[in-house]
């Protein structure tokens, strides 16, 4: 079986999610071509055999294959086909993990994997689906809200307030840390039509937080949970909780933004023709679905499926990048795994930066290379959880 590299990962800084946010006026299709562009060069464009994009709200402008869209909007040749898929959150890993497929079973050679969400243009559950809209899959399943589920989590395994908005506090601090010594190495500007650059480094993170402004917050999820019903149903699949706490809120949980990467993907016999030089090796992947209505621990036995397919332990990985959709999810993740947090999310996490959903995966892939080859370590790990219950998990190896 071929073995699949990473050649190059590139992506956007991450815009607030608002029509205040300086990405708002550009549009999902040019945010993603131009990606796709900054991943390649003009004289290897020619070579790409096959985009795929994740993208999780692929209607109105992100929606008609975004993934072909933005090919024809790039520098491109029309001949490269595109593709766009859905895993929710992890959809920009998926994207990665598919190609990368099709690479090391002898099925392409070169090829750009990429992820996008513009969700101050597209908002959250803007398609819909009877994931959310059927009655009849809700009430099979005890489906919940993300939020109520991160709540759930932080009640049944006794995460207070105050250790979710410590972590929180310090996702916050390390992310101040990494722009101000200039960490990430893989941004590319993003320019309007004029060819002005609009945004050039990440505006979500809040250096200035403090556990106390942390605490001055309100419960984001308190009301839904409690006229909505969806407490009620968390609390009949898991009746050792008597009542929900909320925990979560706006500080602790990940932030809406814009953004778009891209990563290039090629076998052994692709880098010997074009003389390129690898960051990466993809070493395994895994993904896997679990209970939707807990729903977000799912990256536990997506780890450790990925993990057993390396070969490898969780003393292996050097440096892990776990997605903070919530700051409940990463504490239950590593209390349950033994991982050291000291290797987790080293440059801070979505409750800094933001979480472009489809994009998210695709950029934490590259914000592992760039701090693997930093710290010149061996492995790394990527892992998000999902919506309803699913988990994807990438390990790559430091070439």
């Amino acid at each position: 079986m071929e073995d699949c590299y990473i050649i190059n990962a590139q992506r956007s800084p991450r815009g607030i999610g608002k029509p205040t946010g300086s990405l708002y006026r550009i549009t999902a299709v040019n945010l993603l071509a131009q990606l796709l562009d900054a991943v390649t060069t003009p004289d290897l464009s020619h070579e790409i055999e096959e985009v795929i994009t994740g993208c999780v709200m692929p209607v109105g402008e992100q929606g008609a294959n975004i993934a072909r869209s933005a090919i024809l909007c790039s520098r491109l040749p029309i001949h490269v086909p595109g593709m766009q898929i859905n895993r929710f959150c992890s959809s920009g890993l998926d994207a990665i993990n598919l190609m990368a497929y099709k690479i090391m079973a002898g099925q392409a050679n070169i090829a750009i994997a990429s992820g996008v969400e513009c969700m101050s243009r597209v908002p959250i559950l803007a398609d819909g689906g009877a994931l959310v809209a059927d009655p009849r899959v809700a009430f099979r399943h005890n489906i919940i809200p993300q939020g109520i589920s991160a709540d759930l989590i932080a009640t049944y395994f006794q995460y207070s307030r105050t250790q979710l908005d410590s972590f929180a506090l310090s996702s916050q601090q390390k992310a101040k840390n990494a722009m101000a010594k200039k960490l990430f190495k893989s941004i590319t500007p993003i320019v309007n039509i004029l060819g002005n650059v609009v945004l050039e480094e990440d505006e979500h993170p809040r250096p200035d937080t403090t556990l106390e402004a942390l605490a001055d917050l309100k419960p984001s999820f308190a009301m839904m949970g409690a006229l909505a019903g969806y407490d009620d149903v968390a609390c009949y699949q898991y009746p050792a909780v008597e009542k929900i706490q909320h925990r979560h809120h706006a500080g602790n949980s990940s932030g809406i933004v814009d953004g778009a990467a891209a990563v290039l993907l090629a076998s052994r016999h692709a880098i010997k023709k074009h003389q390129l030089q690898p960051l990466a090796r993809i070493v395994s992947t895994g993904q896997v679905g679990i209970d939707p209505t807990i729903m977000l621990t799912g990256p536990i036995e997506a780890i450790q499926q990925t993990l057993k397919r390396a070969k490898l332990t969780i003393e292996d990985i050097d440096l892990w990048e776990i997605n903070e959709a919530f700051a409940a999810v990463v504490l239950r993740i590593t209390d349950q795994l033994s991982i050291p947090l000291k290797r987790v999310n080293v440059n801070g996490g979505a409750i800094a930066f933001g979480h472009p959903l489809g994009a998210t995966g695709t950029m934490l892939m590259g914000t592992l290379i760039d701090e693997l080859h930093r710290k010149k370590k061996r492995y790394g790990c990527v892992v998000l959880c999902t919506a309803a219950g699913m988990a994807s998990c990438t390990i790559i190896e430091r070439v």
